[in-house]
């Protein structure tokens, strides 16, 4: 049978022979050696521990560099990792553990018994990754309390080099990827060996990379998108992998410079990201470099409109990539061949079957909408330990996506909705009931619904209604929510209603809660008066649902809970509106705190 680890394992021995870059951070690389080295020595932890074949690893840490290493060790030695956010809360990874049961968790030292949320940590074999300080010189010098050798990476070594086993069989599992489902009872995508290196060859080959190619991703790498198009990709076909913090309003033209000062052949992105660069950036000449090749769209529909106007803005072609975390990053391909690509659509499918079938399960005519479903190599064989939802996954031999699309005479496919009640946000799959569940732990929630409302650069945003016989602030539902839920998951607005639309059944009437919760949102714009103080302060904690008693004016945003790169543009747009203000680019980028945000609005007011 077919053995791609061993080949994975070659083709990095080969390059740290070569003295091969591997990983560049923006502020420290990896090389093939250095990576070759440190997976051999996590190979004689693992063995001197008794990891066994298989065994289930979870990786959580904000240290991408430690999490890409970890995980292809993991691979390599034939375990199954597990790579979880660092933002996910306690509660939710523990559901994961209870569910996975790992043999090993690696986990930033930030959780270790810190916070008595995170004590149950103790009951599992857990390795501690050191933060970026790696603990103090001085702590070092004098001896005291200093523990960084008995963690992550420190530890290494007392370890010497091994070969990894690198044994692992097609039908043998890669890894493991969480949707979002619920807190209590998470579904657990299984993706094999033969999944992950057939539909690897898919992408290299659709998309041209090789040796010289210089792969920008800096998508999250607890998503497939981000750690399949990554790493492995970059492992995989020989590329370098270019890898920069995350962007941000401030930081996003600095990092598009580096598309030219880096070579980079291959940008993969969100649409979230693709709508931000149309409003926030002035310049058209990101993309010129003669050493760049395709920008590559993923995990999300991008709107129509925006994709043309950044093809004629750049004079380039935006590929679109569709697939799910099921079918390990993608299946179907806008472009980059001329036969492939349509815009609007999500192009056609490559080393796959697809079909649109009705209600009744029959093929859809041409240009008539039903159900997108899929098949080939490349498909999960279903859920962790959950023959249901595995068996409610499939018709047959088809995987049901749950979208809704249509295909034109040409055999395009375009996505028209969703059959599954799922928000897509920033390119994140959010599901609805997680949130519900963790808005229902309130002791003053009774039921709740969550729906997404479009918003022109996310997507959608997340927005609930909530039944409630008694006052409750919205603030502190919101932060009710950050106690249990990730960033993005977080409702940005909620609504406290008597009683939930229901229908005859009893059953929450979605609809309804969509036009009460718009209507509340159209309801609390205020009109212009007299700026004060109070004004801002007020118009920030409306903005980042929390209460105004715990910022001042000279708070700076990170440290104000909500300000984020999302909030940042809504502050800005919702004080656009209130103040009949327009703030230019450079004027938007300088906003660090409230005060500077007043500042800039007197300043326009007066001119």
């Amino acid at each position: 049978m077919t053995n791609y680890t061993s080949a994975l394992y070659q083709n990095i021995k080969i390059r740290a022979h070569q003295k091969k870059c591997f990983a560049d951070f923006d502020d420290e690389k990896i090389t093939y050696r250095q990576l070759q080295k440190s997976v051999q020595k996590l190979t004689s932890f693992f063995r001197s521990h008794n990891i066994e074949a298989g065994a289930k690893i979870i990786i959580m840490t904000r240290h991408d560099k430690h999490a890409i290493t970890l995980f292809i060790a993991a691979l390599l030695e034939g375990f199954t990792p597990i790579m979880l956010s660092a933002e996910t809360k306690s509660n939710r990874v523990q559901a994961i553990t209870d569910k996975i049961s790992p043999q090993l968790i690696f986990i930033d030292e930030e959780f270790q018994a810190v916070d008595k949320v995170w004590l149950w940590l103790s009951e599992y074999f857990c390795v501690f990754i050191l933060g970026q300080s790696n603990t103090s010189l001085l702590s070092k010098l004098l001896n005291k309390n200093d523990k960084s050798d008995q963690h992550y990476p420190n530890f290494l070594a007392n370890y010497d080099l091994n070969e990894p086993a690198c044994a692992s069989q097609a039908e043998d599992i890669a890894f493991i990827s969480l949707t979002s489902g619920t807190t209590s009872a998470p579904k657990s995508i299984l993706t094999t060996h033969a999944n992950l290196f057939e539909h690897l060859a898919t992408i290299t080959r659709v998309f041209d990379y090789n040796d010289q190619s210089r792969i920008f991703n800096n998508l999250s790498l607890a998503h497939n998108d981000g750690f399949v198009q990554g790493p492995l990709l970059a492992l995989y076909s020989g590329a370098l992998l270019f890898r920069p913090q995350a962007f941000s309003i401030q930081n996003m033209e600095r990092l598009l410079n580096t598309i030219f000062s880096k070579r980079i052949t291959h940008f993969i992105t969100v649409p979230t990201i693709l709508s931000l660069i149309e409003r926030l950036t002035s310049n058209h000449d990101y993309f010129e470099g003669e050493d760049f090749r395709y920008l590559v769209s993923v995990a999300a529909k991008l709107d129509r409109n925006i994709w043309d106007r950044l093809q004629q803005r750049f004079g380039i072609k935006i590929c679109n990539m569709y697939g799910l975390s099921e079918t390990v990053a993608g299946g179907l391909f806008c472009g980059p061949d001329n036969d492939t690509f349509a815009l609007g659509t999500v192009g056609k499918p490559i080393d796959m079957e697809a079909i649109i079938v009705n209600e009744e399960g029959h093929d859809c005519s041409v240009n008539e909408e039903g159900e997108l479903l899929l098949k080939g190599k490349n498909v999960t064989p279903g859920y962790l330990d959950d023959p249901v939802a595995t068996a409610s996954l499939f018709a047959g031999d088809w995987l049901c996506t749950g979208d809704i699309a249509r295909q034109n005479s040409e055999g395009f496919i375009e996505i028209v909705g969703r059959k599954k009640a799922i928000i897509m946000s920033g390119g994140f799959n959010i599901h609805p009931d997680e949130i519900n569940e963790v808005l229902m732990l309130h002791p003053k929630v009774g039921d709740s619904a969550t729906i997404g409302i479009p918003e022109p650069d996310w997507g959608e945003l997340v927005v609930s209604a909530v039944e409630s016989e008694v006052t409750v602030n919205e603030a502190d539902l919101i932060n009710h929510c950050r106690q249990y839920l990730e960033p993005m998951k977080v409702p940005k607005t909620i609504v406290a209603l008597n009683k939930l639309p229901r229908g005859i059944s009893g059953k929450v009437i979605l609809s309804e809660v969509r036009k009460l919760i718009e209507n509340v949102i159209k309801n609390s714009e205020k009109n212009n008066h007299k700026i004060t103080h109070n004004d801002i302060i007020d118009l920030a904690a409306s903005v980042f649902n929390v209460s105004p008693n715990i910022f001042s004016l000279n708070t700076p945003a990170d440290k104000i809970p909500g300000w984020d790169s999302l909030g940042h543009l809504n502050l800005i747009t919702a004080t656009e509106q209130r103040f009949d203000v327009q703030f230019a680019m450079d004027e938007m980028m300088s906003v660090d705190s409230l005060q500077r945000l007043l500042d800039v609005v007197h300043k326009k007011i007066k001119t």
